[in-house]
């Protein structure tokens, strides 16, 4: 009887136990981040990526990308290089990616004369690379400046090894331009020495032979190849997330990115897309400008995907608004197949009044399309209005360039 009373006392405390309410512990990881004295170690920097990426810190990208983007008006357009380093180093510690650390470098390297802005430099540049940075052979050009820069500071201390190193880097992942190398004071020093003419004969024989055309064709290989098809839907007008974006090297083939003017309260960058067409006599490129609001980020942000066409020694030919954000109302769509663009003008319609709904709390209810015209990319890289609409008026389409050469 007793032991009967005993299981049954047992049963019921087991049954009160499993009835309370259990506690949950919910573990909360703290985010790496990154301080000044830090942004060059790459393992703790792949740390904050992957931190930030699985926590999908959209605000914090782009406050960085606004810090860039003043580094970038800083350096390109007022020369101000210290200012851009600080600019650059603010938007690392926000979040760090491939393309402030090269740029960091540059504005490091303007300090020609300091050896410890030299040497940061390289370290700027090591870890764009170990990001992944492209085209790659740029920072291992510029590594092989700051190293040959250090060398002239200190004759005693010969680097010229290092340098022939970083060169030939650069030359195996897609350096040509001797020709601009020969005018670069910053490493022409090296061509006279005989581990530099020892480099070209060894460059030689593996068939790297000097292009004339060598930034243009590294300009290229940047773009992504799409040749059977290229498509901006109604999702992808201002997708620029998983773009990689174009360098300022790269200026002279992008006219927008030469005439762009930095205010307070916005900047663009610009971003590879595609190359869609390649023949004999031209290359057919499509990139995408973005404008980013500092002071409004909720806001709708223009963007602006231009089908642009070169000669083989990087003069444009033609060039074609063919998809945007073009407000919030109105937006383009474009499909490439062959030499035919296909281009579709859209109304977005919004559930909620815009001027009264933010953005992030609106939603897009439909498309309306408003007219469908399109383009042919005709032998000579011309690009003409093939089907067009009679009443068909578009204020922002681009004006052809003129067919000057960029360099």
């Amino acid at each position: 009887m007793y032991r009967s009373f005993f299981i049954i006392g047992l049963s019921v405390l087991l049954l009160s136990a499993c009835s309370r309410t259990s506690k949950e512990y919910v573990l909360k990881v703290r985010l790496n981040k990154l301080t000044m004295n830090d942004i060059y170690d790459y393992d703790l920097v792949k740390d904050v990526i992957f931190d930030a990426e699985e926590a999908n810190m959209d605000s914090i990208k782009a406050k960085s990308r606004e810090a860039f983007l003043k580094g970038v008006d800083e350096l390109k357009n007022k020369n101000n290089a210290a200012g851009a380093v600080l600019l650059f180093k603010s938007s690392i510690v926000k979040f760090p990616e491939a393309k402030t650390y090269y740029e960091l470098g540059n504005a490091l390297m303007e300090d020609k004369r300091n050896k410890e802005s030299l040497e940061e430099a390289i370290k700027a540049y090591r870890v764009a690379r170990e990001l992944d940075i492209k085209p790659v052979y740029l920072v291992y050009y510029k590594t092989a400046c700051a190293e040959n820069m250090l060398g002239a500071l200190d004759p005693d201390d010969d680097n010229s090894y290092s340098v022939i190193s970083s060169l030939r880097d650069a030359f195996h992942a897609g350096f040509q331009d001797t020709l601009a190398l020969l005018k670069d004071e910053r490493i022409n020093s090296i061509v006279n020495t005989f581990p530099y003419k020892a480099l070209m004969v060894e460059l030689k024989s593996a068939n790297l032979n000097e292009n004339k055309n060598g930034l243009f064709e590294l300009y290229k290989q940047a773009y992504p190849v799409q040749l059977t098809g290229f498509e901006v839907s109604v999702n992808d007008v201002a997708d620029s997330d998983n773009k990689e974006s174009i360098s300022y090297d790269f200026a002279a083939f992008v006219p927008e990115m030469q005439n762009t003017e930095f205010g307070r309260d916005v900047s663009n960058d610009f971003f590879y897309d595609a190359v869609v067409q390649a023949t004999p006599a031209y290359t057919a490129l499509v990139y995408t400008s973005v404008s980013f609001w500092g002071d409004n980020e909720n806001g709708i942000m223009p963007s602006y995907t231009s089908l642009v066409t070169y000669d083989p020694k990087g003069v444009i030919i033609d060039r074609k608004l063919i998809a945007c954000q073009c407000s919030a109302e109105k937006i383009k769509t474009a499909s490439i197949k062959d030499n035919k663009v296909y281009v579709e003008d859209l109304k977005r319609i919004w559930k909620e009044p815009i001027d009264k709904t933010p953005f992030d709390e609106n939603v897009v209810e439909k498309y309306e399309s408003q007219a469908k015209l399109t383009y042919v990319i005709q032998e000579d890289g011309t690009i003409t209005a093939a089907e067009v609409p009679a009443n068909y008026i578009d204020t922002v389409i681009t004006k052809d360039q003129s067919k000057s050469s960029p360099l």
